[in-house]
């Protein structure tokens, strides 16, 4: 029984100590998204695990010049997009989600526009 007791304590023990280790060694969120320095206005998208910045920086509605940049400000692609939106208004940063790459990007309402490196193209 004394056995029996001492391999429980030392089981609960080792269990708490894993427990202790995995708090100490996940990467917490300050739940601060980040920001572009040279392109403040520049949206983020993603989570802890990546995203992209969207920002347009050229507006001829309903044509748009999208630039998406990695988290570390490097450019990723770019190129102008064609929408209307339903209720009117422009086009604006907060409006993208997300990239995967190639030629579609994908907005909020998950409607995927293509880039293109012409203007209405």
């Amino acid at each position: 029984m004394r056995i029996f007791k001492i391999l429980i304590v030392s089981l609960t023990v080792v269990f708490f100590l894993i427990i202790v280790a995995m708090f100490a060694l996940v990467e917490r969120d300050n739940g601060k998204e980040p920001v572009l320095t040279n392109h403040p206005k520049a949206f983020w998208s993603g989570a802890e695990d990546g995203g992209s910045f969207f920002e347009i920086t050229k507006s001829n509605p309903p044509h748009y010049y999208v630039e998406i940049r990695h988290e570390s400000g490097g450019i990723w692609s770019k190129g102008w997009v064609t929408h209307v939106k339903k209720d009117g208004r422009q086009l604006s940063n907060e409006d993208f989600m997300g990239y995967d790459g190639g030629d579609d990007v994908y907005l909020q309402d998950e409607t995927a526009l293509k880039l293109s490196s012409e203007l209405g193209k």
